[in-house]
């Protein structure tokens, strides 16, 4: 299902907040939802080594896991990779664009 989107839409207001923050808003908490898959992926992990059920790990250093994982990638961001993510990133849009 694709939707008929306008392509250059001013800013709504929804309540008392605008569509910018409304889209701020969504990109959080697509940020926080992509920050739980991880958390549950550690708290799941099992190789032939390790195997995060046996070790009993708990959620809060599942999540103590994740953040570390976390700044641990951004302090290796660099152009490459940058220029990589968002040439993958602007196909995926392209293609869901109607």
């Amino acid at each position: 299902m694709k939707h008929n989107l306008q392509r250059e839409t001013k800013a709504t207001n929804y309540g008392s907040l605008s569509l910018d923050k409304i889209q701020e808003g969504v990109s959080a908490e697509a940020v926080s939802y992509a920050a739980g898959l991880l958390v549950e992926a550690i708290r799941n992990y099992e190789s032939s080594a390790l195997n995060a059920r046996e070790e009993k790990l708990t959620l809060t250093e599942a999540q103590m896991i994740a953040a570390n994982l976390i700044a641990k990638t951004s302090a290796q961001l660099d152009d490459p990779i940058m220029q990589q993510q968002l040439a993958r990133v602007r196909k995926a849009i392209r293609e869901v664009k109607p």
